[in-house]
């Protein structure tokens, strides 16, 4: 028994630790992936889908959508019946209160942000542009002002997260024929961050829920 909980909480630290993976790269299209542990789900770009739909696939979507207005038509009647919490917190609390509480609701979502923020890791940030405009001097405008853009987003950017590798390239294509793009970024984060903020931030929304409904 002892070998069992032994085992669990292993595999419990190896799925808490191995991290969440994102691969977005840009060259003509995007192609966004995302991996844990082993599988990797590719999600841009999509995959075409089937135009054509035979009949019973019609009137399967047909009587969904039937059901779907139904159900929001009666969801809507209920609504209307029920009291709305947030007004009637309003009622009693005045607009300072409402206030207070958005407040307090914001300063949540900033923390959760801000946790997951810090414990981002970007494993390669790359980024190749070349520039070229109508002629010689709209190229070295368009140039400079990629350069007046780029280069303090990408100090900003290490600031607030933790970049290993970046390269950023940038020149000028006077005696090329149209602009050319290729971004790419690796990043990864651990799923025990990711669960800690939420919980954080899901026990202090029941908080407010309560003093909603109060």
């Amino acid at each position: 028994m002892k070998i069992f909980w032994l085992v669990f909480s292993l595999i419990i630290l190896f799925i808490l630790f191995c991290p969440f993976s994102l691969k977005l790269v840009y060259q003509d299209e995007v192609s966004l992936k995302i991996g844990y542990i082993f599988p990797i789900i590719k999600i841009l770009p999509e995959k075409p889908k089937k135009e054509k739909k035979s009949e019973k696939e019609k009137k399967t979507s047909d009587k969904k959508a039937e059901d779907s207005e139904k159900e929001e038509k009666s969801s809507g009647e209920k609504k209307k019946k029920s009291k709305n919490p947030v007004w009637e917190f309003t009622k009693k609390n005045g607009l300072d209160g409402l206030i207070e509480l958005l407040k307090e609701i914001v300063g949540i979502v900033v923390r959760l942000v801000d946790t997951i923020r810090r414990h981002i890791t970007v494993s390669k940030l790359r980024l190749d542009l070349l520039i070229t405009g109508n002629d010689p001097a709209d190229t070295a405008m368009k140039y400079g002002y990629a350069c007046s853009a780029i280069y303090p987003l990408l100090s900003i950017l290490d600031q607030h997260v933790r970049i290993k590798k970046h390269d950023v390239y940038i020149d000028a294509g006077f005696n090329a024929e149209k602009t050319q793009i290729r971004f790419i970024l690796k990043a990864r984060i651990m799923p025990i961050f990711v669960i800690i903020g939420a919980v954080v931030a899901l026990i202090k929304g029941l908080k407010i829920f309560m003093k909603i409904k109060q």
